[in-house]
């Protein structure tokens, strides 16, 4: 008979046990005891199933529109094959379901041309922005004064914690709030929409943009000096975009970094991509 595990020992082969898609380790009885009513896999299995239920559960809740869309059976079998497909390794549910858009995108079938792949996985990370943008630390700003002449190229915006720079194909924004609304509300039909989501005062903005606009708000959210970025945009144009960004707290900042100043602090700051190029 194998000597006992020790404490740590036994705690990764839980983890082991717990992340592996194919089911139960064969050694399960070597390190778990059979009850009166149970074997050892019978009991390990309990554990199996109420740790993947749990993880299906935190996924709906970080995707209650794409769950209302798909409905809960076909919404848990993506889930689920995400969950085998990249186990998670970290150590809060919040981060569970980076990626998820991704791997649905790089599995998703041959559909004969069929666009609801698309608005499946535009769905997906608008609301993994919008949990992002959430989860994103305080700015600890109240609010930005935009100078009277702001397009100067040694001028540098600095994006909110968590802003996210969405590309969609679909109007997913107003799919998602009539679903938090309780509503039950038509597959949307394609439509470009240029998203901007950010946190302002605890709650998530959303603001559809036009083309110019998105183009200036990625480049500027990636460190280039308004100048540059706004440099092809009428002035007065580009002015007013900036005032309502700043307002709307899409930028928390603006920095000079040639006055010998330090750099803006990114850490925080995820520009989420996809979708349209």
């Amino acid at each position: 008979m194998p000597d006992p595990l020790g404490l740590a020992e036994l705690q990764r082969w839980m983890q082991r046990a717990m992340l592996d898609p194919d089911g139960l380790p064969a050694d399960v009885e070597q390190v778990v005891t059979a009850s009166a009513r149970l074997s050892a896999r019978e009991r390990l299995a309990v554990y199996w199933r109420g740790y993947r239920l749990r993880l299906v559960e935190a996924m709906r809740g970080f995707h209650p529109a794409a769950c209302h869309l798909l409905g809960r059976e076909l919404f848990d079998r993506f889930a689920l094959d995400f969950l085998d497909a990249r186990p998670s390794r970290s150590r809060t549910l919040f981060r569970l379901a980076d990626g998820f858009a991704e791997h649905v995108e790089a599995t998703q079938p041959d559909t004969g041309g069929e666009s609801w792949p698309d608005l499946v996985i535009d769905l997906l990370r608008f609301e993994r922005a919008v949990n992002d943008a959430l989860d994103a630390p305080d700015d600890g700003c109240g609010g930005v004064e935009v100078p009277d002449d702001p397009m100067r190229p040694d001028l540098v915006l600095r994006p909110a914690p968590g802003l996210g720079l969405i590309p969609a194909r679909f109007p997913v924004h107003e799919y998602t709030l009539a679903v938090h609304r309780g509503e039950d509300p038509p597959i949307p039909a394609p439509r470009p929409s240029l998203l901007a989501v950010a946190r302002r005062d605890g709650h998530v903005v959303t603001r559809e943009v036009g083309p110019g606009a998105f183009r200036a708000l990625r480049a500027l959210a990636s460190g280039t000096p308004v100048g540059t970025a706004l440099g092809d945009v009428d002035p007065k144009t580009g002015r007013a975009w900036l005032r309502d960004w700043v307002r709307a707290r899409l930028f928390t900042a603006i920095d000079r970094p040639d006055a010998g100043g330090a750099p803006p602090d990114t850490t925080h700051h995820t520009l989420v991509e996809s979708g349209l190029r």
